[in-house]
């Protein structure tokens, strides 16, 4: 996999952004501007052409496209470029369709590349939801495993089939029950397998990855809470053949993969329960480029990566520490800040490239 980074990109009607020509380093990109006036609008346009989607929760073409545009569809156009090489990437939206061009060609599925974003107030709901633990680990885990994004919607088509039966009941439930037992099973099995060699592969680079940012000694560990780790399938579909009637009477499927969850822990302790918050943003950190550094591992390649104004989520020292971290790295990275002692460090960066949004527009 060849390391692309974007170039130049021009958004057309997305959100508050003006039809400004944004030309990016390959390196590390400052993107500077008092909130609302369209720096996370930026990263957004990025994250999607490269992973055709948005990282908002729930965001739909009419909330993204400009109701001010001289058009109906958003257009956002870039070049990304790898060593000499370079190549036009576009996206056109409409109410009703996306067309995607690689090379002015119609391309359904590739991206030159990938990214990663870096939400500042996901550290908090990270460390006390569950289910944004578990969304986390599966939708990164999909980036980078093709065949466990497909099982893992499989398993949830067939959850929400189960689910459905459970719901409306009748005589032919049981017979309804086994045979889609049999497909959950099977998913279960394989998702759980996937789970547990993905926290073990992270867990190689994020005690390293925690050192190098913060320059402090602490042990970090992943593991998934679940009770079918080393189940194998047939043990997972006898499980749900004798958890059958306490599901039929509930009209739910109670327990299940779905409902697993991911123990971060903190020099042997619960990060969830017994770090400060400090330690817990700093965890949180470290398992993001964690993963990025597998990413590399996988496909030989960096994603870019799009961090949206950390700063306030970390003290003066700790984002001073990541800063030097990023110096060293060789992926591209839009960073955003509202933060003026922030900005003033990332200014100091050698060979960084600097932006300045107002209301939408490049000054």
């Amino acid at each position: 996999m060849d390391c692309w980074k974007v170039k130049k990109l021009q958004a057309q009607n997305f959100r508050n952004l003006r039809k400004d020509v944004f030309e990016f380093s390959p390196g590390i990109n400052c993107i500077f501007g008092q909130n609302g006036n369209g720096k996370t609008n930026l990263l957004e346009a990025v994250h999607l052409l490269t992973n055709k989607k948005s990282f908002r929760k729930n965001t739909s073409y009419s909330q993204m496209i400009n109701i001010e545009g001289e058009s109906p569809e958003m257009i956002i156009q870039s070049v990304f470029e790898s060593g000499d090489e370079q190549v036009p990437y576009s996206l056109r939206m409409t109410d009703a369709l996306e067309e995607r061009y690689l090379k002015n060609t119609f391309e359904k599925t590739k991206t030159p590349s990938t990214s990663v974003f870096i939400n500042p107030f996901d550290s908090y709901s990270f460390h006390t939801s569950s289910t944004f633990r578990r969304h986390w680990f599966d939708s990164h885990l999909s980036l980078i495993d093709k065949e466990f994004k497909q099982v893992l919607s499989r398993f949830h088509k067939a959850m929400r089939f189960r689910n459905s039966v459970l719901g409306m009941g009748g005589k032919n439930t049981s017979i309804q029950l086994r045979a889609i037992d049999e497909q959950v099973a099977e998913y279960s099995c394989l998702i759980t397998q996937k789970r547990v060699q993905f926290l073990k592969e992270l867990n190689e680079h994020i005690t390293p990855t925690f050192k190098a940012i913060f320059s402090e000694e602490h042990r970090l560990e992943l593991d998934l809470d679940s009770m079918f780790v080393q189940w194998d399938q047939q043990k997972i579909f006898d499980f749900y053949r004798h958890q059958e009637a306490i599901d039929v009477k509930a009209h739910i499927t109670q327990i299940g993969i779905h409902r697993d969850d991911f123990i971060f822990s903190f020099d042997g302790l619960n990060a969830f329960e017994f770090c400060s918050l400090g330690q817990q943003k700093m965890a949180f950190l470290s398992l993001i480029f964690a993963y990025i550094e597998l990413f590399r591992y996988k496909f030989t390649s960096y994603p870019i990566v799009l961090i949206d104004d950390v700063s306030g989520e970390l003290d003066s020292q700790r984002w001073k520490n990541l800063i030097q971290y990023l110096e060293t790295k060789s992926f591209q990275v839009l960073i955003t800040t509202a933060n003026e002692n922030f900005g003033k460090e990332l200014e100091k960066i050698p060979n960084s490239k600097k932006f300045l949004i107002e209301h939408g527009s490049l000054i």
